[in-house]
């Protein structure tokens, strides 16, 4: 149970809880900091920029000030400005060496002259200075203050400002990119580096350009082509290139055919053989207004209609490229034609020397044939000479353009040149007195 004492002793702690809190709740002098660049390479000159702002809650000017030297690091002490912005009743000044500007590895500053060069609530000097990195790789900081007097240091908030030394160059990584052999003319690459770093990018002969990952590219013309990035860390180190080398093809194959009906023909069963410009294509087939369909050479057909017909086949390569459709019409004709004698010789005839004429219902050729003999190939009209008396026979057969022979078509007749000899079978008496 809580006696008056307890009560006392609780009202006491509650007092100083609260003292607390009001006097953390005062006004300190506080800055902030920040430097420029954020990496070099080793043992290398390089303008830095370290800025100090006294913050703006701060209940006083600054009027002193350091930067310390990182260990390695040196500073060229005629490069050494310092400029504050006006705030308040502070205006613009440049602050000069706090005794020797550079000692104890620390650059010196205060202001100079009156209270007017201070560096007000919410100014901010800025020093910017040359100094050669050291030779080892690490992080290092710009150990800072900000005071007013000798050793009223104000206090930071955030973190001292840093620089990276770092002479490792990145490399780089491909990622995304076509494959070997590609039929895409707009392709994209993806890469990366092992730190932090810019890229620069270029496509076969061209000249290296900025740029980020993902990278891409329109309209490339069929060929071989070569991509290649780089990348350059915070600190200039520049690495090696990353280079890809790729094919683009979006040309699809031609086709060619190897056999093919005849134009006409008289079978109604066809075949097609063909082949394609690239190896590993694909064909589709298609007869008359039908439709593409997967093929392989030969292609036959059969019980095809009399008539005229179109053939269409075409390739796909390996890719997936489509080239151009190529396409064979023919007609099939498989009816017979059939032939007419226009003219012949009279049966029984005097002429030793007869002609035929002929002709058939369709375009055709035609072979003859007399008496015995062979067919052979003739023309209307068709002569003949110096044929001898007695019986003969003529026939003619027509042939169309599709290779169908028709019927022969004959004509018997008889050649009879010799006169004839008569007789006389009754006659009068020798001395007769019949008048």
């Amino acid at each position: 149970m809580f006696n008056r004492r307890h009560l006392t002793l609780i009202a006491a702690a509650a007092a100083c809880l609260l003292m607390t809190a009001a006097a953390s709740a005062d006004p300190i002098n506080a800055f902030s900091a920040t430097a420029t660049p954020s990496d070099v390479k080793p043992s290398s000159s390089t303008s830095f920029t370290v800025k100090l702002t006294n913050d703006p809650a701060s209940p006083d000017p600054a009027n002193r000030a350091t930067v310390g030297i990182p260990s390695g690091f040196s500073v060229a002490p005629p490069s050494v400005q310092a400029t504050t912005t006006a705030t308040g009743t502070c205006g613009v000044s440049t602050w000069v060496a706090d005794g020797a500007l550079i000692a104890a590895q620390k650059i010196h500053l205060k202001r100079p002259g009156d209270g007017t060069t201070a560096l007000c609530p919410g100014a901010t000097l800025t020093v910017v200075f040359t100094a050669t990195s050291g030779a080892s790789e690490g992080t290092y900081a710009w150990t800072s203050e900000l005071l007013r007097g000798a050793s009223d240091v104000y206090t930071l908030i955030g973190t001292q400002p840093a620089v990276v030394v770092d002479g490792t160059s990145p490399t780089v990584t491909l990622g995304a990119k076509p494959p070997n052999l590609s039929n895409h003319g707009s392709p994209s690459f993806g890469f990366s580096a092992t730190e932090p770093s810019t890229f620069e990018c270029r496509l076969d002969a061209g000249a290296f350009a900025p740029c980020t990952s993902p990278w891409g590219y329109t309209g490339l013309a069929d060929g071989a082509h070569t991509f290649r990035v780089k990348a350059t860390d915070k600190a200039g180190n520049a690495g090696p290139e990353a280079t890809y080398t790729w094919n683009i093809d979006t040309t699809g194959p031609s086709v060619s055919l190897t056999t093919t009906p005849a134009n006409p023909s008289n079978t109604s069963s066809s075949t097609f053989g063909f082949i394609a410009t690239e190896t590993g294509s694909t064909f589709e087939c298609k007869l008359d207004l039908g439709a593409f369909t997967p093929c392989t050479s030969p292609k036959a057909y059969a019980n095809l209609a009399q008539t005229a017909h179109a053939f269409t086949v075409r390739a796909t390569d390996p890719l997936g490229n489509t080239g151009p459709a190529t396409t064979y019409t023919w007609t099939i004709d498989t009816t017979a034609p059939i032939a007419s004698i226009t003219a012949h010789p009279a049966d029984p005839s005097n002429v030793k020397s007869p002609t035929f004429a002929f002709t058939a219902n369709e375009t055709s050729t035609f072979s003859c044939r007399l008496d015995g003999g062979s067919f052979a190939t003739c023309v209307s009209p068709k002569p003949y000479s110096n044929l001898g008396d007695g019986a003969h026979s003529f026939a003619v057969r027509p042939i169309d353009a599709a290779g169908n022979i028709g019927a022969s078509v004959g004509y018997d007749w008889t050649i009879d040149t010799s006169a004839p000899t008569a007789t006389i079978t009754q006659k009068p008496a020798g001395s007769s007195s019949t008048s």
